[in-house]
């Protein structure tokens, strides 16, 4: 989330940083003015790396590790694009605005296609919330039914023994281990779905395996609940 503010802050960053080198400041007088601009979440990197510069780096390799604190491809590629345009003059206000436009043009397409897979999240998040359902029904009325009518009819062949066959058979002949057992299981396969549909509303939504962690750890609590009540 504090990478996407950045993120959000860098076409602003970049449009002022081309403006006031424009206006024939150095490069170095012109991050120093601009560094302190309300920008939102990119403000204290700038300030941490105005301080770096201070401290004796030039301005590209104060960008660069800025960008590596960051980790953040759409400030890499703005980075990149000036620290190249450094090395060759101090007349970077072109390659800056077009680095801006690059940024803004990448902020707008990924907005779009979130919007654009909204969809298919919520489509993910109903077919888990309608396989818990369904999990549900099956623990609350359907196997304990089974159940009793194994159990009715062992009692009806076996007589006064009392021995209730193999029923459902998962874990041992009682009733209750059975139920168990199936409980057991279900709570497994629902964790393994959690998990799976998590990981891939991260990759729709995203485009990012490792951004759907946070949707199978929300799946996974639910889970959690799930089973708590049934």
């Amino acid at each position: 989330r504090q990478a996407r503010n950045i993120e959000v802050a860098i076409p602003d960053f970049l449009d002022r940083f081309a403006s006031v080198n424009d206006a024939g400041m150095s490069i170095v007088e012109s991050f120093e003015r601009i560094k302190n601009s309300d920008l939102g979440a990119l403000t204290p990197e700038l300030e941490r790396t105005w301080r770096d510069i201070k401290w004796g780096s030039d301005v590209a390799t104060a960008l660069k590790r800025m960008d590596r604190r960051i980790g953040s491809p759409v400030v890499t590629r703005a980075v990149t694009l000036s620290t190249n345009a450094m090395e060759t003059s101090d007349d970077i206000a072109p390659v800056l605005e077009i680095a801006a436009d690059e940024a803004r043009s990448s902020h707008t397409l990924s907005k779009q296609r979130k919007q654009t897979m909204l969809t298919y999240l919520v489509v993910i998040y109903i077919a888990f919330l309608v396989f818990l359902g369904i999990m549900a029904a099956l623990m609350v009325s359907f196997i304990p039914a089974i159940e009793d009518v194994i159990a009715q009819m062992a009692e009806s062949t076996q007589g006064s023994t009392g021995a209730t066959g193999g029923g459902l058979g998962l874990v041992g002949n009682s009733g209750d281990r059975n139920i168990a057992g199936y409980e057991t299981v279900f709570f497994h396969v629902t964790l393994i779905q959690s998990i799976c549909s998590g990981l891939v509303a991260g990759q729709l939504g995203q485009g990012s395996v490792k951004d759907g962690v946070k949707h199978a750890t929300v799946m996974l609590i639910i889970t959690y609940i799930h089973v708590c009540v049934f």
